[in-house]
Order: structure tokens, then C-alpha cells, then sequence
């Protein structure tokens, strides 16, 4: 309620007067200055944030941080500093900043404050998605206008639990380094097993006793390799360089891995289709999911550190039996121009055709008719290789056409699936089971059994199967989630995107 002293009506005066001067108040850029319009032009410009309500709406923005935000992107500084000010013109200004700091706050729970896929923050509020003026306006209070927009996913709120844990343990000294040295097995007595017991007992997801013991013993040998499980590393039960390296990255430096896949959780919002493709680049994975159950799991190769999968979410709407590989101009002069130099018959050992162009009148030309030495940089040619066993696509390509042109495909270097980190493509995406995936992805098509695919296949002639329910495919790059059971995994930022995503979410947006 508003003191006595100071009418209603000129609280509501300075509202109107604020939003029509326009975008700042009280030295604070509005974020949403058309979102309170909308929000404040109904109930003609009366404040919205009572003296009982105004605690609550501060305490919401504060809570920013537990979901990996920055409270001060929400005007919170401003708000505490006109708390006592009692004049209508800074209630006013309160007022607006508490609405618009809770405006931009529903924009990045629903959404996230970074563009997906990348590290600019964005340059205005998604507010028309989830109508979050009328939300507000008619939320029972600010902490349920918050909840209804933060992600129901259980993997967001196990993220959320995590990162608590993490910050706890990094404001406590986190844990001790495991010193370099040799590889540490079973069997093994060492002044370095000491700490290592006590890293493990630390974090608290691997009990471990008798942590002053310099035995390398069997339980220690089980509580390493279940710590290698949850980051991805080759499980042998053996402390050598790689996953050293794992156990001595800091629990702040974990805290802030969780701070950006928070807001990678944020980009996928409800993930929407009952039926969808998750791939996980950083893990190496693909899933295919079935309502709450996963159908499918299986590895998949992706691409190379310096030649990244790109993260962004489509829809799979055919695929391609026995598909021709046309190789794109970026590869054809970077790895197969030096391999046709060495080799003049590289060519023809891979199945690969030469073509004019582009075009449907593209001619096939005499390789042997090049002078492939004179070339450099640039391949004035395109190179297309056919279907078969050879082929780099293997015998099924899953489409969904993008501005990246990447895609899911088959192929026949199966060996690489043996390894724990599979970064070996140029950006597409190997899967490992795609006969699977291909049935799986069919399985509302009665003409399409397995039985059916493999004929088809079988006959080497190259088709196209239209889905009949194009199916989302989300290309993500979650290097850290928590499982049913309250396990924080972790993987190595394979493309260095962490960072500079924390960085950004970190960064207030008002100094931008």
C-alpha cells in the first residue's frame, strides 16, 4: 500500500510520464520498454508492486544467480538504492524496473539471455513467445510467473542442484590437486594416492575410504573408473594423463561449466515432439526418444575442433538410400586436392567422378585430362563420389536441410567408434547404428520394415524416403548434465565454447 502522503494517482502520473520519455529510467536502460506498455497502458499506468509484493518481485530477481544468471542484468542495484525513497517519482521508477528486470529475466528462462548456439547476448527480450507482459500482469505473485517459465525438464532442475553443490564446494577450497607423475594402477603405493583419495572423497559422488592410505586398492580402482564413466574418458581404472587431468580441473571451474549448460538446457526449451533425435556432440552421442524413454542410444562421430558441429535444433524430412557423396568445395581443395597430387590414382580407388559443375548438365570429365599441380586453393571442379560400401556417407543419409549443410549420415570407417572422444568429421554428423535409426525414424511407414531397408538398400540404387512425420533433430553441446540418480557428469570442451558462454552469461548486460 502507498503511504498516505503520496496519492495513488501521482505514482501513476510518473509511470505514464517514464514510459513516455522513453527507454531509460533513473539511469537504467528499459529493456522492455514495449512490454510495459503493454503491461501497464491497462490498468492506466497504477503500479503494480505493492509494499507486501515489492520483497517478494526483489527476491525472484536475487534468485537469478541459482539458474547460472547475473542479478545485476536485473536492476537490482537500482531498485536497492531507491528503496527507501519514498517520492512518486522513484516509486515509479521502481515500479518500471522491477516489472522490466522481471520481463528480461522470463525472457532468458524461456529462452536463455545468449543466442543459441552462440555467445551475444540478445539485443531484446523474447517477449512475444510466452505473452509475458499478460503473464505478469496476471501471475498470482513474481515467484510463480518465474516458475512457469523455467524449464520442467528434470535435467534443468538436477543442473540448478548441481551447481549449488559445485559453488558450496568451491567457496569451501574444493579439493586437493592429484600431483603429476606415472600412471597410478592397482597394486600401486604412492605419496600421490593420498590426494587422489581425498579429490574423490571431496566431491562427494565417489565414496572412498580410508583416504590417508597410499594403496592404490581395489575399491579405489572401482571408484576411478566410475569417476572415468562420468567424464567420458576410457574406463580402465588407471590415474594416467588424461584423466589426471580430469581430476584437477577445480570445482569453480566445474561451477562454471554447469553455469553455461544451464543455459544450454534454457536454448532447448521444453524440446517440443514426443518423438525427437537429441545429439549430444560433446558426449558423442545420439539419442532417439520416445516420450520420457529413450529408443535408441547409440555413439556417433562428430566433427573436428577446428571444423565444430554447429548447435541448433530441425526437423529430419528424408532420407537418401545409397546416396552419392557430392564433396563440398572447402574439402575438395583442403583434403582432396593434396591426396589427388600425391596419388594419381586416389581417384579412382575411392569411386570418386569429376563433373563440370554444379548444375543438371554438368559432363563428366577425364581425370587424367587435369593438370591437378597447377591447382591451388581452389578445385574448379566437382568432385562426387558414388554409392556403395565405400562411400564417405555410408548406405543412409538423414536430411534436414540447414544453412549449416550438415547432417546425420552411415559410414564405413567403423573403427573410429572404438575411440572414448570422437571428434574425426568435418562438422557432419556419424551415427553408428543407422539401419536403426532409419527403422526407428519409419516405424509410422508399414512399407518401410527392416527387412524392406535392407533390400532396398541391398539393390544399390540410389532413393529417397519422404518421412511421412518430419521428426525434430536437436544438434546440442551439453558438456555437462546430471543423471536420474544425482551424478554430475562432465566431458572436455572439445570446440572451447564454455567459457566464453559463463563469460557472457556472467557479464552484465548494462556495461555492454
Amino acid at each position: 500500500m502507498l503511504p498516505a502522503s503520496v496519492p495513488a494517482g501521482a505514482v501513476s502520473d510518473a509511470l505514464a510520464q517514464a514510459l513516455a520519455d522513453g527507454h531509460t529510467v533513473a539511469g537504467e536502460q528499459l529493456f522492455a520498454p514495449e512490454g510495459l506498455r503493454a503491461l501497464y497502458g491497462p490498468r492506466d499506468h497504477r503500479p503494480l508492486w505493492s509494499a507486501d509484493r515489492l520483497d517478494a518481485a526483489r527476491k525472484v530477481l536475487a534468485d537469478a544467480d541459482t539458474h547460472g544468471l547475473n542479478p545485476a542484468d536485473y536492476h537490482l542495484a537500482a531498485i536497492d538504492a531507491m528503496r527507501d525513497d519514498r517520492s512518486p517519482g522513484a516509486r515509479a521508477a521502481r515500479d518500471l524496473l522491477l516489472s522490466d528486470g522481471l520481463l528480461l529475466l522470463g525472457s532468458h528462462l524461456r529462452a536463455g539471455k545468449v543466442e543459441a548456439g552462440g555467445v551475444r547476448p540478445r539485443r531484446q527480450p523474447r517477449l512475444a513467445d510466452a505473452d509475458l507482459p499478460s503473464r505478469l500482469a496476471f501471475a498470482r505473485d513474481p515467484v510463480d510467473f518465474a516458475a512457469e517459465l523455467t524449464s520442467s525438464l528434470a535435467g534443468y532442475r538436477r543442473l540448478r542442484h548441481a551447481l549449488d553443490h559445485y559453488r558450496q564446494l568451491a567457496a569451501s577450497d574444493g579439493w586437493p590437486r592429484v600431483p603429476d607423475g606415472p600412471i597410478l594402477r592397482v597394486g600401486d603405493g604412492s605419496a600421490a594416492v593420498p590426494p587422489l583419495r581425498q579429490r574423490l572423497q571431496r566431491e562427494g559422488v565417489e565414496p572412498v575410504a580410508d583416504i590417508g592410505s597410499e594403496r592404490f586398492d581395489a575399491e579405489l580402482e572401482d571408484a576411478v573408473r566410475r569417476f572415468q564413466a562420468r567424464h567420458g574418458l576410457q574406463v580402465d581404472g588407471a590415474v594416467g594423463p588424461r584423466t589426471r587431468a580430469a581430476l584437477n580441473v577445480s570445482a569453480a571451474q566445474r561451477a562454471e561449466q554447469l553455469v553455461a549448460n544451464l543455459e544450454r538446457r534454457r536454448w532447448l526449451g521444453e524440446a517440443p515432439g514426443r518423438r525427437q533425435v537429441r545429439v549430444n556432440a560433446a558426449a558423442f552421442t545420439l539419442d532417439a526418444i520416445e516420450g520420457d524413454a529413450v529408443a535408441l542410444h547409440m555413439r556417433v562421430v562428430v566433427g573436428r575442433p577446428y571444423r565444430p558441429t554447429p548447435e541448433f535444433s530441425d526437423r529430419i524430412r528424408y532420407l537418401v538410400l545409397n546416396p552419392y557423396w557430392e564433396v563440398p568445395p572447402r574439402l575438395a581443395a583442403q583434403d582432396k586436392l593434396p591426396e589427388i597430387k600425391r596419388d594419381p590414382g586416389y581417384l579412382a580407388a575411392e569411386h570418386l567422378r569429376v563433373l563440370t559443375g554444379w548444375g543438371a548438365d554438368a559432363r563428366e570429365l577425364d581425370p587424367a585430362q587435369i593438370d591437378w599441380q597447377r591447382l591451388r586453393g581452389h578445385v574448379p571442379y566437382r568432385l562426387r563420389q558414388d554409392p556403395g560400401p565405400w562411400n564417405a556417407l555410408g548406405r543412409i543419409k538423414f536430411m534436414f536441410p540447414n544453412g549449416h549443410d550438415v547432417y546425420l549420415h552411415d559410414t564405413p570407417s567403423r573403427g573410429l567408434f572404438a575411440h572414448a572422444e570422437r571428434g574425426f568429421s568435418s562438422g557432419c554428423i556419424r551415427v553408428e547404428q543407422a539401419l536403426a535409426l532409419a527403422e526407428w525414424l519409419l516405424q509410422d511407414d508399414p512399407r518401410w520394415t527392416q527387412a524392406a531397408l535392407r533390400e532396398a538398400i541391398d539393390s544399390g540404387r540410389t532413393r529417397t524416403i519422404n518421412l511421412r512425420t518430419p521428426v525434430p533433430v536437436h544438434l546440442l553441446y551439453w558438456t555437462a548434465w546430471v543423471d536420474s540418480d544425482g551424478r554430475a557428469h562432465f566431458r572436455r570442451d572439445l570446440y572451447t565454447r564454455d567459457a566464453a558462454l559463463a563469460e557472457a552469461l556472467t557479464t552484465p548486460m548494462q556495461t555492454r
